[in-house]
């Protein structure tokens, strides 16, 4: 079942409805922090279904990210969709979202005192009227993360807040995570679930202009 939500924004600088195809509270925010008008729909996208562990890293959120931008385009073809994917690679383990307190702590057990990748991928859809443009642009940004070393105490004390456990690595740079950060190589906002940067260049190539 799709889900549909619209945003209260109060421009719009594209030239077609735009959508959000995820259930992200922390893409809804980046996105909305551009002021801009757009409806958000949850994709019906089971991502456990997919065999993807022969793929690099980069690939395997391209993929994610169309999947989820593809399905909710075929029921919004009029639409420019934009789908996102995230996740945190260490020493080539993929690490998603913990199934459990005792999950999360094995990854940030894992991250701590170390640098990880946080790999998130992009994918917008348009609608088909433009023959001198493709169908849909798809990329991935990496950005080298430095988590600081944390106690077992601090560990257990940060899953306590339940903040751990909705998000890729255990983690959110955003929220209290921000504490166990100790500096970040490339896009915060990559971190975060979506680089604004990455979107932008992605509506360029669809001949579209994001916000500048």
């Amino acid at each position: 079942m799709i889900e549909t939500e619209t945003d209260t924004t109060t421009q719009s600088r594209v030239s077609h409805r735009l959508v959000l195809a995820s259930s992200s509270p922390r893409r809804r925010e980046l996105l909305g922090s551009l002021d801009l008008d757009f409806e958000i729909i949850k994709p019906d996208v089971d991502e456990e279904a997919f065999s993807l562990d022969h793929l690099l890293p980069a690939d395997v959120v391209k993929f994610l990210s169309r999947a989820k931008a593809q399905e909710v385009f075929k029921h919004h073809t009029d639409a420019l969709v934009i789908g996102s994917d995230t996740i945190v690679v260490l020493n080539g383990e993929v690490f998603g979202k913990p199934k459990s307190k005792e999950d999360a702590f094995r990854m940030l057990n894992a991250l701590q005192g170390t640098m990880h990748e946080v790999y998130s991928g992009i994918t917008v859809f348009h609608p088909q009227d433009r023959p001198d443009y493709p169908p849909f642009a798809s990329d991935a940004l990496c950005t080298k993360v430095y988590m600081r070393p944390l106690t077992v105490e601090e560990i257990h004390t940060y899953i306590a807040t339940g903040e751990p456990m909705d998000k890729a690595g255990a983690y959110a740079i955003q929220g209290y995570g921000s504490t166990l950060i100790e500096r970040i190589d490339g896009c915060y906002f990559n971190v975060v679930g979506m680089s604004l940067y990455l979107l932008e260049r992605l509506f360029e190539q669809l001949g579209e202009k994001l916000v500048l």
